[in-house]
């Protein structure tokens, strides 16, 4: 209580020194001693309870601590667009592989003597084939990307709720 009234009448006596501040002639502005003012803004913050300080400390670790978050959220969706885009390339590449394999053997049987029916058959189970392992690999680059963006989440609310304790400790009222 005391500091708060030592700090009114602080402010009173920098309002009186503007108040009382000698004209520039033929101006709306005033000359202040600038040392004067200066030193009344020190008392002033000398007095500022210590919580002041740390809470407006803490207010710009808290947006700190969020920009980097967001950073950190940005650089891991990004390297899960890679990642996924990457397996979705291997992806394509073998689905050609196997589908050049299988022409390939399906027109090595027909040029042999063997019965075109046995080639179609093969050529048949190497497609199934190619297309069950290209499922898979699908299948694989969806889980991953899946995974990394609930990492990504759990980060996110982790952070979310370490926020919402700061601002509880800063205000508990609340």
């Amino acid at each position: 209580m005391y500091v708060d009234l030592e700090i009114i009448e602080l402010l009173d006596e920098l309002e009186s020194m503007i108040n009382n501040a000698s004209s520039i002639p033929f101006s709306q502005k005033s000359g202040i001693d600038k040392n004067e003012v200066l030193g009344v803004i020190g008392e002033i913050k000398s007095l500022v309870p210590e919580e002041v300080k740390q809470a407006t400390w803490i207010n710009k670790e808290r947006h700190k601590i969020i920009n980097d978050a967001k950073i950190e959220a940005q650089e891991l969706v990004e390297q899960a667009k890679k990642e996924a885009q990457r397996i979705q390339d291997e992806y394509n590449e073998k689905v050609e592989e196997l589908k050049k394999n299988s022409d390939e053997i399906l027109n090595a049987y027909l040029e042999s003597s063997e019965p075109i029916q046995k080639a179609e058959l093969q050529a048949k189970e190497m497609i199934a084939r190619a297309e069950r392992i290209a499922g898979e690999i699908r299948l694989g680059s969806i889980e991953y990307a899946d995974n990394v963006l609930l990492s990504l989440e759990h980060n996110i609310k982790d952070l979310l709720e370490e926020v919402s304790r700061d601002r509880l400790e800063l205000n508990p009222e609340q």
